[in-house]
């Protein structure tokens, strides 16, 4: 799964996940550290789990861990969701998009340099990402 962290439509890191359990939160231990006085210390997780459904790829849940300000899902609070590709995760100003690689979508958002971890992304993808966003 890829995470993309964004504030005020920049990337500001984006992160490649393999993990059954990631902790958001202001926490400098947390899996995805957000800095900020709006964020819980725990503000929430994104847990993997064998998916009930189908027998194919393990299904994501974003939880919110009884943060103060809440967690939203494409704009709509949540206690708990079931996550699907090209969601926003909103955590106080900071958002998450989700991507899963099976996602043809994924593969359209840019990569990493492996030389340098530097995101590389064109022109083009970024302005789609922005005008998606902005809405």
């Amino acid at each position: 799964m890829r995470i993309l962290l964004m504030l005020n439509n920049s990337l500001i890191k984006e992160y490649i996940v393999d993990q059954n359990e990631i902790i958001i939160g202001r926490d400098t231990g947390s899996d995805i550290p957000i800095d900020n006085i709006a964020v819980s210390r725990e503000h929430a997780r994104i847990t993997r789990e064998p998916s009930r459904i189908t027998k194919g790829p393990d299904d994501y849940f974003v939880e919110d861990m009884g943060s103060q300000n809440g967690t939203f899902v494409n704009g709509h609070k949540v206690s708990k969701k079931l996550l699907v590709s090209g969601d926003e995760i909103t955590i106080g100003k900071y958002f998450l998009k989700i991507y899963f690689e099976e996602d043809p979508e994924a593969a359209k958002i840019g990569k990493l340099d492996e030389k340098d971890n530097t995101y590389r992304m064109r022109a083009h993808d970024s302005e789609k990402i922005f005008e998606k966003h902005s809405k």
